[in-house]
């Protein structure tokens, strides 16, 4: 099979990141997502079709994109977008020299994110690091990140993959096959509170978390920690009880703790989309030592 045939839509990649498996890696977020998380950072890794975004305070007000635009999109006194009319042509995004109006997302070949990965592949053979695709949710194009995988490993790249596990089993697991690191999300146990905060409920989360632990690799649980959404102390709890008990199937299953932010609002308003938690404050640190602590009293590995 040509690879090169098969493409994706990417919104990002990052170069030289740590935090995200072993050593130093590239990280490739791939656009669409199906969960809506209250506190999701990168809301343009949501839609999984190309966006344009509108930073208005970058605007100097010169209303080029305006008269380009051949759509009539763009509102010439405000230059503000109507997205129903808006036929995301880019002609806008490409005359802004301001960079007020930009794209998000593009297509890319298999050869085409090959060409970045292997630009630091000195940097993976001296730190054991590698690559690692996240989102958005891969599984989404699951055609696209499996054939990736494969060819990172046939080079001997590491790979590691950050997934909400929502997705066919089927899908999930032709990714999981090219994996050496899993990066699992757990937002809530509760299937009620689970839909209120992500717009799913967690049954095939869960059901695909048991089966991608049965595989022995090594696994990493994050649970975000949000005020007021799902930080209470038995939703913790559950959510440890269902790790420890993973953990007595696959020995190399850790745990961590990702403290909320709010770096990613300002995006939310480029894109037109509603925020839906201002005023929302960090984590203390004593909260997050507190589900911490409840976590290490249950013999977990957390990181």
């Amino acid at each position: 099979m040509n690879t090169n045939t098969i493409s994706g839509t990417i919104f990002n990649t990052q170069k030289f990141s740590i935090h995200d498996g072993i050593g130093i890696r590239t990280l490739i977020f791939m656009k669409g997502c199906p969960l809506r998380c209250l506190w999701c950072s990168n809301p343009e890794s949501q839609n999984p079709g190309i966006q344009i975004m509108d930073v208005k305070s970058n605007c100097i007000k010169c209303g080029k994109c305006a008269v380009l635009c051949d759509a009539r999109a763009i509102d010439s006194n405000t230059l503000n977008i109507d997205r129903k009319l808006c036929r995301i042509c880019g002609r806008c995004a490409a005359s802004c020299f301001a960079n007020a109006k930009k794209i998000t997302g593009r297509t890319v070949s298999i050869n085409d994110a090959m060409d970045i990965i292997e630009k630091d592949m000195i940097f993976y053979q001296n730190s054991g690091g590698g690559v690692t695709v996240g989102g958005g949710e891969p599984v989404m194009q699951a055609g696209f990140v499996s054939a990736l995988l494969k060819e990172c490993k046939g080079v001997n790249i590491n790979t590691a993959v950050e997934t909400c596990g929502f997705g066919t089993w089927k899908s999930l697991h032709s990714i999981l096959e090219y994996t050496d690191q899993v990066f699992y999300d757990l937002k809530a146990m509760d299937p009620s509170l689970h839909m209120k905060l992500t717009g799913v409920d967690n049954h095939v989360i869960l059901d695909n978390a048991a089966k991608a632990a049965r595989l022995g690799k090594k696994m990493t649980f994050r649970i975000p920690l949000v005020p007021n959404c799902n930080d209470s102390r038995s939703n913790i709890t559950e959510t440890g009880s269902f790790i420890q008990e993973l953990s007595q199937i696959n020995r190399n299953i850790s745990v961590e703790l990702l403290a909320y932010h709010d770096l990613g609002k300002d995006k939310y308003r480029w894109l037109d989309m509603n925020y839906a938690l201002h005023g929302t404050g960090k984590p203390d640190a004593a909260s997050l030592q507190e589900c911490k602590n409840i976590l290490l009293a249950m013999e977990l590995n957390v990181i």
